[in-house]
């Protein structure tokens, strides 16, 4: 730990000075210890669970817990069967069981906004995209539920074509005749959906042309990865020195800090463009600029306004009288941050089941029939896609892209029904392994990929209630209750877009040898294994993708 040099450092330098001077440094040495071993205190009254006894330190429980998350929060969950506590890389967690799922997921007093701002550190330059300006979250959240949402049905054929564009620069054109020959040809498909991920994102987030713009499209993917070691290389020192060093000894916050700055070069120019031409089309109409509302989905001069976040958050700030405050630019990096690997993870884990298990000949014939019988891509077409949604909340079951979700922050004093308390300012969260551990009785063959479980559950049950984007108790890959993930109808179309091109366009298997691994466990994320193989080759699509 940069810490544990420094202090060692300072100990030698007074080992041979005057008794009062020497009493004096292991005062302010001791202090200095307490405050960093106060940072990570764990809660009082919670067992802990992954620190053996003996350890005086954290550091070896947080490894255990790194490495083995879920085989701890299993252990912790079969010994108490109540509220416990792991030690994180940034601190204590308390974790409750999944049968308090429903009791948590409303109440206002646990904050996922304030557990983000906790542990990405916003007040440091670099990762201010996780800043306390509760009313700017307020317009990305509007946004998001509203303007986005409601917009769906006319971005489908646009994020469809962008697909269509973007998968011919990634991966070899498809075949134009069905006498074309060709050879299945290696890749590591986990370097690639993520940039597929980032153009369709920014497609609908930035709006085009900056969708396509290089620079862009790099924060947009490696913004996230920095930032998450960043946050590392900050928590490697006391909260007490990190206003100290955070500008000259963490060299991954002046990568952001560079990143923000060129986001900003960007997203300037492009909202100032705007700015402009909203003025002029008001002016022309002879009416307020803020009456043009519509997020582009109709209407009299719907056509002239972009259909993307960039507009619909500048139009909500103006509306909320937050125009001269509001920062499009850290919005935009925040979207990204949060959509780009979410998505690129779950469709890379979608890829690998439905490919491995044998499900890409079912999907592409429906995928096939729902076009053909709809004429084309809508909102509607996508809900069609039953089978791809079973498959998509089967491999969201099986991979969760955390081990803990419904993370949260106490801002007010909780007591749970089984006489819990929770204490301000704790962060807490739900284990995901019992969706698909084998030893819980939420599903039947739990560690097996059925590709049309929940689609059978749809047909004999209640319908919504086992579509991809709903939470329940049972199934939380997005988190559950009111702040559960707002962006996940837009996810889910997303990810059938570029799902149903994938197979359409290219045939796709694993060699003996290659079969698909799970996803990695490191500390809460999932973590793809970029050497994975997967094979390759371009098929003649049974109907005219780029028609639509």
């Amino acid at each position: 730990m940069a810490i544990a040099s420094l202090l060692s450092s300072f100990s030698s330098s007074v080992r041979e000075a005057p008794l009062a001077f020497s009493l004096g440094a292991s005062i302010v040495l001791l202090t200095l210890a307490w405050c960093w071993a106060k940072d990570e205190l764990p809660y009082s009254g919670f067992p802990v669970v992954g620190k053996e006894k003996g350890e005086w330190l954290n550091t070896k429980a947080k490894m255990r817990y790194v490495m083995n998350a879920n085989t701890i929060l299993k252990q912790g969950l079969e010994k108490y069967k109540r509220p416990f506590q792991i030690l994180a890389s940034h601190g204590p967690v308390i974790v409750l069981p999944p049968t308090m799922t429903d009791e948590i997921r409303n109440d206002d007093r646990l904050s996922f906004l304030k557990s983000a701002q906790t542990l990405f550190l916003p007040q440091y330059p670099g990762l201010e995209i996780f800043h306390n300006d509760i009313e700017t979250h307020k317009i990305v959240l509007t946004v998001i539920k509203q303007s986005l949402t409601q917009s769906l049905n006319s971005m489908t054929p646009i994020l469809a074509a962008e697909i269509h564009s973007t998968l011919q620069t990634l991966l070899p054109l498809p075949a134009t005749t069905k006498d074309s020959t060709s050879t299945f040809t290696p890749i590591r498909l986990a370097t690639l959906t993520p940039t597929m991920a980032a153009r369709l994102s920014a497609r609908a987030f930035l709006g085009a042309p900056l969708c396509h713009d290089p620079a862009w499209l790099d924060i947009s993917v490696t913004y996230a990865i920095n930032a998450l070691g960043a946050v590392q290389a900050l928590r490697s020192w006391p909260a007490f020195l990190r206003p100290l060093v955070h500008k000259w000894f963490v060299p991954q916050l002046r990568v952001l800090r560079e990143q923000i700055a060129t986001a900003r070069g960007i997203v300037g120019p492009e909202m100032r463009k705007r700015r402009a031409e909203r003025a002029e089309r008001a002016k022309r109409r002879g009416v307020e600029g803020e009456k043009e509302e519509g997020g582009g989905g109709g209407g009299e001069g719907a056509a002239a306004r972009p259909m993307d976040a960039l507009e619909w958050m500048a139009v909500q700030a103006e509306r909320e009288g937050r125009a001269d405050v509001f920062d499009a630019t850290l919005a935009q990096v925040l979207l990204s941050f949060v959509s780009i690997h979410t998505t690129s993870g779950t469709l890379l884990g979608l890829m690998y089941d439905v490919v491995g298990a044998g499900w890409a000949d079912a999907l592409r014939s429906e995928v096939v029939d729902v076009l053909r019988e709809e004429g084309g891509w809508s909102k509607n077409a996508l809900y069609r896609m039953k089978l791809m949604d079973s498959c998509l909340k089967e491999s969201q079951r099986l991979h969760p892209m955390n081990s803990l979700f419904m993370n949260r922050e106490v801002t007010a004093p909780v007591t749970l029904s089984d006489g819990t308390r929770l204490p301000v300012g704790a962060i807490i969260g739900i284990p995901t392994f019992p969706m698909h551990d084998p030893d819980t009785a939420l599903y039947d063959n739990p560690g097996v990929f059925d590709g049309a479980r929940f689609l059978k559950l749809r047909e004999t049950d209640n319908d919504t209630k086992w579509q991809f984007v709903t939470t329940s108790p049972e199934h939380f890959g997005f988190g559950h209750g009111k702040q559960a993930c707002p962006g996940r109808f837009f996810a889910s179309n997303e990810i059938k877009i570029i799902m149903a091109h994938l197979l359409l366009m290219f045939d796709w298997k694993f060699e003996a040898g290659d079969e698909p691994k799970k996803l990695s466990l490191v500390e809460c994320e999932f973590v793809p294994d970029v050497e994975q193989k997967i094979w390759v080759k371009p098929r003649v699509p049974e109907v005219d993708l780029g028609a639509f």
